[in-house]
C-alpha cells in the first residue's frame, strides 16, 4: 500500500449521520441514509463482478490495483461445505431435523492457524468453532456441563496446545477449554478482579494471557495457569492512558494494539505495556473514529480497524497513515451492519463478525499494488 493519496476515492468528505442506533435498531428513513452513504462515503466504490453466480468485489476501483477482495461469508454449519452421512440422514428422516445452530451476533473472532475459526456469539450466549480443514462444527455455550451456561461471551483466544480462552464480560471471568475433550479446564479470574472484562489476546512466544477490562480502563496480563504477571493502564487520555478499552490484538512480534474506544484511537504497546504509539482520532472522516471496534494486523504489519458506526475497515501504517478502507453499510456481499471483531489469519484472510447481518465475511489481503 503506497499511502491514503493512492486511495483517494475512499475518502468521506464529512458530516455523515449515523444510520443505526447502539441496539441495533434501523430508523426510519435508513433507505435515504444509504443513498446518502452512496454518495458522501466513496468508501463504497467497489468493482462488482457477477461470474458463476459468484459476486466478486475488491478494494480500490481500478486503475489502481486490487488490494482486498471478497471471499465469501458463513453464519451456520452448512457454510462448512461437509456432506451430511446416510447415518444423519436416516436420523433427520425418523425424527426430523433439529434446529441449525445459525449465528445471532457473533461478536470477537479469531484464528489458529490450521483451519479453524472461533467466534463469539452475545446472542446465542455461545462459541463457534467451524473448523474448515476437517469440515466439522463445534459450539460451546456451557461452563460446568449440566449446571450452567456463558452469559456474555466477549472475547476469544487460543493457545499453542489448543486449549481456547474465552472472557465474559457479565460473569467477568475467563473460561478455559480443552474442545476435544469437551471439558472445562480452569477458570482465570476472581470476585471482584474484574468489573467489565472484555477483550483477551494470546502471546504464544511470552506465553502471556492479556485480558482487558473496560470499566477499569486496565489490561490483566496472565501466564496460562491464571497466575497474574503484571496490570498495567488507567484512565485518562494521555500517551498510555485508556478511556474504556474494548478490543485487543497481537502482531507476529508481540507488540500489542488496544482499541481505546471513548478516545477513538487504538494503542500500540510493547508486550510489557510500554506505550509505543497511536493511531486516528475522532471524527467523521476517513483516518477519524466514530465507534472504534475489533483491531487486527496483517504479516506485512498493516493495521486494520473497524468502525462499527460507519460500517467499514480502514487500514493503516504503524506510522498512524491511512492506507485504504473498504466495506460499506448494508446486507449485501461485502457489507457490513455494526460490526464489531476482526482477525486476521496466516494466509491474511482477514474475518469480519459482521454482527447484525449474523454472520462471518471473509475478505483476502492480496498483497502490497504496484506503482
Amino acid at each position: 500500500m503506497n499511502g491514503a493519496g493512492k486511495a483517494k476515492n475512499n475518502v468521506w468528505t464529512g458530516g455523515v449521520p449515523a444510520l443505526r442506533s447502539g441496539k441495533g435498531e434501523r430508523p426510519f428513513g435508513r433507505l435515504i441514509g444509504f443513498l446518502c452513504l452512496g454518495l458522501i462515503l466513496t468508501s463504497c466504490a467497489t468493482t462488482e463482478l457477477a461470474k458463476n453466480n459468484k459476486v466478486e468485489r475488491y478494494w480500490p476501483l481500478p486503475p489502481d490495483p486490487p488490494v482486498i477482495s471478497y471471499l465469501n461469508s458463513f453464519s451456520e454449519p452448512k457454510d462448512l461445505g461437509a456432506k451430511r452421512s446416510w447415518f444423519r440422514m436416516t436420523v433427520e428422516f425418523l425424527f426430523g431435523k433439529g434446529v441449525a445452530p445459525h449465528m445471532l451476533r457473533p461478536y470477537a473472532v479469531t484464528t489458529d492457524g490450521k483451519g479453524r475459526v472461533y467466534v463469539t456469539d452475545t446472542g446465542l450466549q455461545a462459541v463457534h468453532i467451524y473448523d474448515f480443514s476437517a469440515k466439522s462444527y463445534q459450539q460451546i455455550f456451557w461452563i460446568e456441563r449440566g449446571r450452567s451456561r456463558l452469559m456474555s461471551p466477549v472475547g476469544v483466544a487460543v493457545d499453542e496446545n489448543g486449549l481456547i480462552y474465552v472472557s465474559d464480560s457479565e460473569l467477568n471471568r475467563i473460561f478455559v477449554y480443552e474442545p476435544k475433550k469437551r471439558r472445562l479446564v480452569r477458570t482465570i479470574g476472581e470476585a471482584g478482579q474484574f468489573h467489565r472484562l472484555t477483550g483477551i489476546a494470546y502471546n504464544p512466544k511470552l506465553r502471556r494471557l492479556y485480558a482487558v477490562d473496560t470499566a477499569s480502563n486496565t489490561v490483566s496480563v496472565f501466564d496460562p495457569s491464571g497466575k497474574g504477571l503484571m496490570t498495567f493502564g488507567q484512565r485518562g487520555n494521555q500517551e498510555g492512558e485508556l478511556n474504556f478499552p474494548t478490543h485487543i490484538t497481537i502482531d507476529s512480534e508481540g507488540t500489542l494494539y488496544i482499541t481505546d474506544s471513548m478516545n477513538f484511537r487504538v494503542q500500540i504497546f510493547d508486550a510489557d505495556g510500554k506505550f509505543l504509539g497511536k493511531l486516528g482520532q475522532l471524527g467523521n472522516t476517513l483516518g477519524s473514529f466514530s465507534k472504534p471496534k475489533g483491531v487486527a494486523v496483517d504479516s506485512s504489519g498493516h493495521i486494520y480497524v473497524v468502525d462499527g458506526i460507519y460500517d467499514t475497515i480502514q487500514i493503516f501504517d504503524r506510522k498512524g497513515e491511512l492506507l485504504l478502507n473498504f466495506g460499506r453499510a448494508g446486507e449485501k456481499e461485502g457489507d457490513f451492519w455494526l460490526p464489531a471483531g476482526i482477525a486476521v489469519d496466516n494466509r491474511n484472510r482477514i474475518y469480519v463478525a459482521d454482527t447484525y447481518n449474523q454472520r462471518v465475511e471473509v475478505f483476502q489481503f492480496l498483497g502490497e499494488p504496484q506503482p
